[in-house]
């Protein structure tokens, strides 16, 4: 399994090179612009700098469909978020888009309340989050006992957007990040 996906990162990181970027000026601080997702474990690696400036109809442009807006007044930042429908080999994925004015906002405000909304340890309890809105719907089941379980594996930032991505683990979630922001360079 493992050789599978090393040997699937190590495809699309090749088709994802071969297909172009664009190349856009890193400023030397590590940040993702050829689009290689070969490292899913490096966070750097799952943040890409592009001069757009997307919103909800960027999404909506590549396929995915809008579902529930969340209020952002309690998003540090935040200028609009919502939640987001797609579907990926047949089966529909839920993706939750956090949209800031800028890359550089998306970096300094976004990263903590990503990190407290997805992977294994995420929030799930409003009475902890800092960012409450949408907590009910970060939480699906996964397991037989119907335990709570995080229902965003990850996340990514592409350009000004927060997107975090549905997934029992990190590696199924960022195949589903990947996946969005593949559209979203090839547009």
């Amino acid at each position: 399994m493992f050789r599978f996906l090393v040997l699937t990162s190590c495809l699309f990181a090749f088709v994802s090179v071969a297909c172009g970027s664009d190349g856009g000026d890193s400023a030397g601080n590590g940040e993702n612009e050829t689009g290689d997702t070969s490292n899913i474990n490096n966070a750097e690696s799952r943040i890409f700098d592009r001069p757009a400036v997307l919103n909800s109809d960027n999404l909506v442009s590549v396929g995915l469909k809008s579902g529930k807006k969340y209020d952002v007044s309690t998003l540090p930042g935040g200028v609009s978020s919502g939640v987001f429908f797609w579907r990926i080999d047949n089966v529909a994925v839920q993706f939750e888009a956090r949209f800031y004015e800028s890359h550089s906002q998306a970096l300094e405000l976004g990263i903590a309340p990503a990190e407290e909304g997805s992977g294994a340890d995420a929030i799930l309890d409003e009475r902890d989050a800092v960012y409450k809105e949408g907590v009910r719907d970060r939480r699906t089941v996964f397991d037989f006992r119907g335990t709570p379980r995080p229902r965003y594996g990850t996340y990514a930032i592409y350009a000004n957007m927060v997107l975090l991505c549905e997934g029992k683990d990190d590696v199924t979630a960022w195949n589903q990040c990947s996946a969005v922001i593949q559209e979203l360079e090839n547009r």
